[in-house]
Order: structure tokens, then sequence, then C-alpha cells
């Protein structure tokens, strides 16, 4: 098999498997790579890095800082695995799992390592649009002499979260202010209204207040939570008391489904912050009940496994299809239901895993479309 004919195989072969390949020669520069890196290094022109003999050592940084090591260790074993990180700017870096083959024992040859990248879970700054301030451009020396290679992430992508999370925030207040400004200028416009007409408008303010506020908190935590400024309070709490709580303020939300909820009789003690675990069962409550259809079924239980006690809430509601269950818990994260407008901003699940991670609790899910979604908090009983 010719070499071109070996690439051709090997590239077939890892295409799915693998997010980005890239091959050099003995030198380690850049001979064949796919889309992939093209859209890393936001280069117009697909054959920009091999015009300018970009090297592989100029984009990627190994763990150890030295790729004298990947070398030595292709040469010697013909083989490496490890992590290689994608230099963007201000020491952010992209993470990569990577497999490396050396395809030739000719010192010289023009294919002479095959690198194959799979992405790994970027660290919140490298992946949220509204952190991201500007581009950046790196400086660079290339093939000895000195250009600009801009390495960004995708500008369209960012965009386009920056531009969904403004435009469901701006809904989401939006929304309240215009009924609470409306019917306070209703109240004052006509003071002669019938009293229970006055009682119905009084309400309607209060109600979307309180929704308003509810958004505001939610940012507030949510950019609390990600940067790691959030303090827990840690207290002694029975999860019964906690979980009947969350049920009595829940269920004059549910009066069109079936609502219920399965406590075992024996009292379950934990240590935990008993005002943030309680916004993580609501925020789950508050998904169910909203995706869950007239006459459907919503249901809080507390169980216990051999090593776990368990928070679950289950509805026979719309589900998550296969393709969102990967991001539902990214920030500001909508799944798209065509014909269905939900309200919120695509926060509350972003914030629950972010309270389970703080506790060192474990959140799982199971979904299906259209027949139901089970969310379950699991707490480690040495946490008693």
């Amino acid at each position: 098999m010719n070499p071109l004919s070996k690439i051709n195989d090997l590239l077939c072969k890892t295409e799915q498997q693998y997010d980005m390949i890239i091959i050099t020669d003995s030198e380690g520069t850049i001979q064949l790579y796919n889309n992939f890196l093209s859209q890393l290094c936001n280069s117009a022109n697909k054959d920009e890095l091999l015009l300018n003999k970009v090297r592989i050592d100029e984009l990627f940084k190994p763990e150890n800082d030295d790729f004298q090591l990947i070398w030595k260790t292709l040469e010697d074993t013909g083989s490496f695995s490890g992590i290689l990180n994608f230099k963007i700017i201000y020491n952010q870096l992209i993470p990569f799992d990577v497999k490396a083959l050396r395809m030739s024992d000719e010192s010289h040859d023009k294919f002479k390592y095959l690198f194959v990248f799979k992405l790994k879970e970027i660290s919140d700054i490298e992946k949220d649009p509204l952190e991201q301030k500007e581009f950046y451009k790196l400086q660079r020396s290339l093939s000895n002499k000195q250009e600009n290679l801009n390495i960004i992430t995708s500008l369209d992508e960012l965009e386009r979260l920056k531009e969904d999370f403004l435009s469901n925030v701006s809904h989401e207040l939006r929304t309240p202010l215009a009924s609470i400004i409306g019917f306070a200028e209703t109240l004052k416009n006509n003071p002669d209204l019938p009293s229970e007409i006055r009682h119905e408008f009084l309400d309607i303010i209060l109600n979307e207040g309180k929704r308003l506020a509810a958004t505001i908190n939610d940012l507030l935590d949510l950019s609390q939570l990600y940067r790691n400024s959030m303090v827990l309070q840690p207290q002694n709490i029975e999860l019964q008391k906690l979980l009947l709580k969350s049920f009595e303020e829940y269920k004059q939300l549910a009066t069109k489904i079936e609502f219920t909820i399965h406590l075992p009789e024996k009292p379950i003690f934990i240590i935990a912050d008993a005002n943030k675990l309680q916004q993580a069962v609501n925020n789950l409550l508050s998904n169910a009940i909203k995706f869950t259809p007239e006459n459907g079924k919503v249901s809080l239980k507390l169980h216990e496994s051999n090593e776990y006690y368990i928070i679950e809430v289950s509805d026979t509601g719309l589900g998550i299809p296969d393709k969102d269950k990967e991001k539902i818990y990214d920030r500001f994260y909508k799944v798209h239901r065509p014909g269905l407008e939900t309200k919120g901003v695509g926060i509350g699940l972003s914030i629950t895993k972010k309270i389970i991670d703080l506790h060192k609790f474990e959140l799982e899910f199971e979904s299906e479309e259209n027949k139901g979604s089970s969310f379950r908090i699991l707490i480690p009983k040495s946490y008693e």
C-alpha cells in the first residue's frame, strides 16, 4: 500500500471517532489536516496552514511543555497517547485527547506522523461567549517570517450564543415589566375600579414582580456559581421536610396534571446547604411541570440504594431529544420545540448542576422524547 492509500485508509477509520486529524512531516510541519483545524485557527483559506508551513508544536502545548518527548516516543515506540492543548491567548487552552502514529520509517518522509484528536470538555471561560471580551491576534514566526495567525474559536457560534442569551433575557425581563407597568397605570388612571378587579390586578403585579426578581436572582446565582464565589452554608437537614416544602410550593402550579410525592417514613438527615439544595430541587420540579402536558404525571420521590440517598423528579412530559442531551446543562441553552414557546432563559439546569457539583453530589438523568424524563440527585450516604 502506497503512503497516500495508507493515509486514506487511516482517515476513513478515524474520521467518525475523532474531531481533528493532522499529518506532519519528520520536522513536525503540518502537511494534511481536516476542516476542524481550519475552523479552530479561523483560516479563511483552507490551505493557509500549508502555505505558511506551520509546525504542530506552534499550535499545541503538551502537558509537560516538552514536545521533544513526543517526537522521541514516536521514534522509539511508533505511537503516542496523551493530551495536547490548543493555545489561544493569555494561557487559555483547549484540551484534546490525542493519539499519534509513526506512519513511515523514512527519516525525511513528507507524511511521517499521524495525529488524531478528540475534544475534551472545555473549561468555563473558554466555552462561555459572554466572557470572551474580544478576539485576539497571536503573533507568531512562521517560516522565518513575522505573520499574524488568528487563533480563535468559531465567531459564528459565539455570536449565536450571545444573541440567544440577549434575546432570552430581554424577553424574560420585558414581559413581566410590561405587565407591571400596564396594570399599575390602569390602577392609577382608574381609582374607582371595583375592589375585586383591583385585587386581581394587584395580584398580577405582585406575581410578575416575583417572576422578575426570580429571573434576576437566577442570573446573579449563575454568575456566582461559575466564578466559584458562592460559599455553601452546610447544616444538618431532614430531606423529607425539604422535599415537602418544595412539593407544597409547586402543587399550586400543577393543577392540570397529576402531581405526587413519595417519601420514606424514617427521617433521613444529611449535611447540605438547605437553601441551595432546595433551589436545585425546585428547578427540577419547575421544568418537569412546565414540560408536562395536561393530564400528565409528575412525581417527586425520595428513596435509597446501598450507597446513595436519591431524590428523583420524574415526569411524562415532552422529554429531551437525543441531539440536545449533551447540552442541557449549558448556560442559556434551550431545547428548540417548534410551535411551543417556553418561559425562562435556559439557566435552571445549569444552576442545578453547579449546585449539585458544589455539594459533591451527583446529578444524572434519563429521557425519551415525547415520553418523559427522570432526574436523580445522588447523595452519598457518607454525607449523613
